[in-house]
């Protein structure tokens, strides 16, 4: 079985003593990340009977197309009114209440009024709270731009014109797979802590930092603490392409094989 629960938050007794019965019934688990994996460890699963099989992108190809020269780097961040100098975070996904983009939006308020540091803030994607946000930024006059949707062969232009990529979702984020490709990208991230793949790629002060969820003072923060230490974001940035290495799909597979293996042994 290959599943994104996790043990990030507490679930009431019954579903606990009901996932445990539903266990029982596999002879092999494919952990998608340390938080699934402890879930399933809470749920009475052997730990002999888990393997490592995590959620991943295809590294390379992110990496490779972020490659742009800086004259690529300057048209597009022209095409989309991003000022050339200056830090850029981006947000990526679709416009929904379990993504809390606004959050984004209300810590990057809080920034242009108490702050003299200039930012920008690219928003990727499309969704129900897309007008809402756009109403918002409008109305606050913030330095946001909407690009609306961008297919895969797009986003890693999106990715390298930027600084750092923002996650404040809830606990329906199971993993979070753009942190994946913002880091394949060369990105450091800031998520919430209720984001389930943060403790297996988020190394604080390495690829990047974790914020309590909902917090929009405890992010506008740490996205001033950025902005203050822009020397420090093309160093985590290479910390978080590193990593996330070991988050690929030939890792997955070799999980997938050897549970395989495992499982087929043990029926003989």
């Amino acid at each position: 079985v290959r599943g994104d629960s996790n043990a990030l938050h507490k679930r009431v007794l019954y579903k606990h003593l009901l996932h445990r019965l539903l266990l029982k019934q596999y002879d092999g688990f494919l952990a998608v990340g340390k938080a699934n994996k402890e879930f399933y460890l809470k749920g009475g699963v052997p730990a002999k009977k888990i393997f490592f099989a995590p959620h991943a992108v295809d590294n390379q190809r992110f990496e490779k197309q972020a490659a742009m020269t800086d004259s690529q780097k300057k048209e597009f961040r022209n095409r989309w009114h991003i000022p050339q100098d200056i830090v850029c975070f981006c947000f990526s996904g679709k416009f929904e209440i379990k993504k809390r983009p606004m959050d984004i939006l209300l810590a990057l308020d809080k920034i242009v009024r108490q702050s003299k540091e200039k930012v920008h803030l690219l928003m990727i994607g499309d969704g129900n709270l897309r007008k809402e946000c756009k109403a918002f930024s409008g109305s606050r006059k913030l330095p946001v731009t909407f690009t609306g949707f961008l297919n895969q062969k797009e986003i890693p232009y999106a990715y390298n014109i930027c600084d750092c990529l923002i996650l404040p979702s809830d606990y329906g984020e199971t993993w979070g797979l753009v942190v994946n490709e913002a880091m394949a990208c060369g990105l450091p991230v800031i998520v919430s802590d209720r984001v389930g793949c943060y403790p297996d790629l988020i190394v604080p002060e390495k690829t990047g930092h974790v914020v309590p969820f909902g917090d929009t003072e405890a992010l506008a923060a740490m996205m001033l603490r950025y902005l203050n230490k822009k020397e420090n974001l093309y160093q985590m940035g290479l910390n978080a392409r590193k990593h996330v290495k070991d988050y690929s799909i030939e890792t997955l597979t070799k999980g997938t094989l050897n549970a395989i293996k495992f499982v087929t042994e043990v029926k003989r």
